[in-house]
């Protein structure tokens, strides 16, 4: 296990530009109410930190199929994150990222080519027509929301992956208010990367890969979503 810091992603030069504000949405039991004093999102944080620090990452990946490379539990301050959730805008949080192998995607439940009408339900959805190619899922479990992206090209990709909540009835999977914004990453072939954090509200949640194509150009490689 390694604990490391992460610079976060600027915006995608060819992602629109989209707001970030507290979404409208009562966060869940065990999060502190939206607006509560910083002593109670502290101890809050630590409660989360602790959760991940008793994980099983290795079991979990093997029950999938993969074999867990690396995780990465990361102290950061995600202001998307934080101000979605009510908090104080410079709340350190915990961000935990996975690297692991896999032949194939594990578990994946595709997401029709054709841009669904409203986002489909969760607690887990992936679509593999990506560019990659590959596979990009978002799900939850252990009370925390994932996204996850396998690449199955040659050579290797850079890029990060950024969660967004969305409205329930969106066409397709757009961006939309950022929530969370992955730490750049590589990938090689059947590598499948994935960043998380505590889910705070149930809400609909699109996940986007972004693709580096040098200098500060980056390209939407994939996206996928779930109401979770």
């Amino acid at each position: 296990m390694t604990l490391i810091g992460a610079a976060v992603p600027a915006l995608a030069t060819d992602e629109p530009a989209a707001s970030v504000g507290a979404a409208e949405d009562e966060n869940l039991p065990g999060v502190p109410k939206k607006g509560a004093p910083r002593v109670e999102w502290e101890e809050w944080v630590e409660r989360d930190r602790a959760s991940v620090e008793a994980m099983d990452w290795a079991g979990q990946s093997a029950a999938k199929g993969c074999t867990l490379l690396e995780v990465s539990i990361v102290d950061e301050i995600d202001p998307g994150y934080n101000l979605s959730m009510g908090a104080p805008a410079d709340l350190v949080t915990v961000r935990v990222d996975l690297s692991e192998t896999c032949e194939v995607a594990a578990g994946a439940r595709l997401v029709p080519t054709i841009a669904p009408m409203s986002v489909p339900a969760g607690p887990q959805q992936c679509n593999s027509q990506t560019h990659g190619p590959g596979t990009i899922c978002i799900y939850k479990s252990g009370g925390r929301v994932y996204s996850s992206w396998n690449y199955r090209g040659s050579g290797a990709v850079t890029g990060y992956m950024r969660i967004y909540m969305i409205d329930t009835a969106a066409i397709g999977c757009p961006t939309g208010t950022t929530w969370h914004t992955g730490a750049a990453q590589a990938w090689s072939t059947n590598t499948t990367n994935t960043t998380s954090k505590a889910q705070t509200q149930s809400a609909a949640y699109s996940a986007h890969i972004w693709k580096h194509n040098g200098a500060a150009s980056y390209s939407d490689w994939g996206q996928t979503c779930a109401v979770l």
